[in-house]
């Protein structure tokens, strides 16, 4: 430790040098200095490093006040880099250019297809089934699948394709997305200390074992030490984590709410219209069937099933067939539906708003509202011949607060408002094509729907083939590439549908904070942390050592990418490891399991960013989770890494 003249000596001769052999003693910076360095008066930190540790400051407080969108403080920090020199504009800018925005952009247009296909939703159906509804059983499957699927594949991929099987899951149980998606996503990031591949630093930490002793990692050299990070990881989230992310229920009550339900009671006040689900248990032929066809409840829509017992559901057509155990949606008045019932071969089964989401894919609904210059005012119901015009079933028609008792007759006035059934192409292009009608709401139901569930095992091909090429060598980007290009030209998504898919504004915060990591390192910011972090520990105590680079490498790993931290880190735990005399095996595991514990900060990967939109995160969350999580996983690590690798 230095201090008195040597300090003196040491400004006058430039920044200490990082950690290194030479002749077995490493150079460590005094307790003193790094009150300078913190204090950055007369200390030997340049003036570009400071304004950058300046600039990193604000964007974290800007990020804390949850006043500023994060995109928008990314762009700040972008501009600022270059407008103060410290960066040319090209370097500012070289962020949108990264192989990460490209691979996050198609991984988006994956995410979608996997979406609109169903795959998600089958996913998600295998995790309720397992999980019945229970927060916490479907918590932990989310939370070790993304960390166990992240191990082989990239844990960004795992984060994009599970996005949407968390939204649907809480749409369809009511369950609070926030308390599903960050365990999700935390999972994810643990993936990196589960094998070798679970991130690309890993790999820079095996180089640096290979450089220094010899001996490289092996693919599960250390996995014992990250299953006991994720069992930890998951307990704490069982018992403490999940009640700090906000209400249990998405609204804050204690059972989840149907839209459709409530269109339901708003429309059924007056008992004059009602949709209900029968089964058949008789074939209708010849006179019969026409007559069943025009019997005065009106036929929406038919489920059967098919030979391998899936539900296939069809939208009514003149001379449609009906089989014993169909099942068919029925809509008309309390009246007609209770003498339908009485048919023979006829069986009820239930209100079809209690069981929406079996036909979901194909039958919706949807309340609009009459323009104040629509064409079709004064017009009957009858008289536009709705059916055969729009292809849509018109359920009620409300005039104020009160339904209208004969709405096939009475005239249609601007305001009033229309709950409108059929396919959900018809249902969208109803207020596309025509100025007659207005999209008031449509039943939260409606993201439950798959439109292109037909194309399911499509989509299951080209998500396989993307991580079969990538862990056969392919650069994961270019295989997320191909992957969204085989999505369109499959027609599993549109083009438009791609498009829409990419999240402009997460694209935009990584790429703005990327550059932070090459002013750091520009401007020397990195080596000062390094030699000041390293210099609190000392030189006699081995854990000491590791726990200081443990917490230099988790704090390092909030501002710059996972895999920059352990490459600039991992030789310095090898060689300080070297120059004690001690094995450098226990501090190079100490380096890499830090290297994914980013909890406590919202861009420290996007693994997390992504989450950070659809969770509708503040900064304070990742604070209130994360701290106590780093803590739990650092106390756990430096504890048994030890006993695993013994110095």
């Amino acid at each position: 430790m230095r201090s008195g003249n040597a300090a003196t000596e040491s400004e006058n001769n430039g920044p200490p040098c990082h950690p290194t052999v030479m002749s077995n003693q490493a150079i460590f910076v005094g307790p003193a200095q790094i009150v300078r360095l913190a204090s950055g008066v007369g200390t030997e930190m340049p003036g570009d490093a400071t304004l950058v540790f300046y600039l990193i400051g604000l964007a974290a407080v800007m990020m804390a006040s949850n006043r500023v969108r994060y995109d928008l403080i990314a762009l700040l920090v972008l501009v600022t880099l270059s407008l103060t020199g410290i960066l040319t504009p090209s370097e500012a800018v070289a962020g949108f250019g990264a192989t990460i925005i490209i691979m996050v952009a198609g991984l988006f247009v994956v995410g979608e297809m996997l979406d609109r296909t169903g795959v998600a939703r089958t996913v998600g159906d295998l995790i309720l089934k397992q999980g019945k509804g229970d927060e916490v059983r479907l918590m932990i499957p989310l939370c070790v699948g993304a960390a166990l699927l992240g191990s082989v594949m990239s844990s960004t991929a795992v984060v994009a394709i599970f996005i949407p099987i968390v939204m649907r899951i809480a749409r369809d149980t009511g369950i609070n997305a926030a308390r599903l998606l960050l365990p999700m996503s935390y999972g994810a990031l643990l993936s990196g200390m589960l094998t070798l591949i679970g991130t690309p630093g890993n790999l820079a930490v095996s180089d640096a074992l290979r450089d220094g002793t010899g001996q490289p990692l092996g693919f599960f050299s250390f996995s014992i030490i990250g299953l006991i990070v994720l069992a930890g990881t998951v307990l704490f989230f069982v018992f403490v984590g999940r009640h700090l992310l906000g209400p249990k229920m998405a609204d804050g009550s204690d059972q989840p709410r149907s839209r459709a339900r409530t269109f339901a009671q708003m429309y059924k006040a007056h008992g004059l219209e009602t949709v209900e689900v029968m089964r058949l248990e008789q074939t209708f032929e010849g006179t019969a069937a026409q007559d069943f066809e025009h019997s005065a409840p009106h036929i929406l829509a038919r489920q059967r099933r098919g030979p391998r017992g899936n539900p296939h559901v069809s939208l009514f057509a003149p001379g449609m067939d009906f089989q014993p155990g169909d099942l068919i949606v029925v809509t008309g008045s309390n009246a007609a539906i209770a003498t339908f019932k009485d048919l023979p071969g006829v069986a009820y089964v239930g209100s079809f708003y209690d069981d929406m989401n079996t036909w979901i894919d194909t039958l919706g609904i949807m309340e609009v509202m009459i323009h104040p210059e629509a064409s079709v005012r004064g017009r009957t119901i009858s008289e536009l011949e709705f059916r055969s015009k729009y292809g849509l079933e018109v359920l009620d028609l409300m005039r104020g607060s009160s339904p209208v008792a004969n709405m096939d007759r009475e005239p249609i006035r601007k305001g009033d408002r229309m709950l409108l059934a059929g396919d959900w192409t018809r249902l969208d292009r109803i207020n596309e094509t025509t100025r007659d009608f207005v999209i008031l709401e449509e039943p939260h139901e409606r993201a439950l729907s798959v439109p292109n569930s037909n194309k399911l095992w499509i989509a299951l091909i080209i998500l396989f083939g993307m991580i079969a090429v990538s862990l056969g060598g392919m650069s994961i980007t270019i295989a997320v590439i191909l992957a969204a290009i085989a999505a369109v030209l499959t027609g599993t998504v549109t083009t438009n549908q791609a498009y829409r898919s990419i999240h402009l504004e997460t694209l935009v915060l990584i790429a703005g904070m990327l550059p932070l990591s090459t002013a750091l390192n520009k401007t020397g910011g990195t080596e000062i942390l390094v030699d000041a972090l390293l210099g609190l520990a000392g030189n006699d105590s081995p854990r000491a050592v590791m726990f200081a680079l443990f917490f230099m490498t988790m704090t390092l790993s909030w501002i710059l990418s996972n895999t920059a931290t352990l490459v600039l880190v991992a030789p310095i735990a090898v060689n300080a490891a070297l120059s004690m005399g001690v094995s450098p095996m226990p501090m190079a595991i100490a380096v890499l399991i830090a290297g994914s514990a980013g909890f406590a900060s919202p861009v420290s990967s996007p693994v997390v960013t992504l989450v950070v939109n659809p969770g509708g995160y503040k900064f304070i969350d990742f604070l209130k989770c994360g701290l106590p999580l780093t803590v739990l996983v650092m106390v756990t690590t430096l504890f048994v890494i030890p006993l695993v690798f013994p110095f």
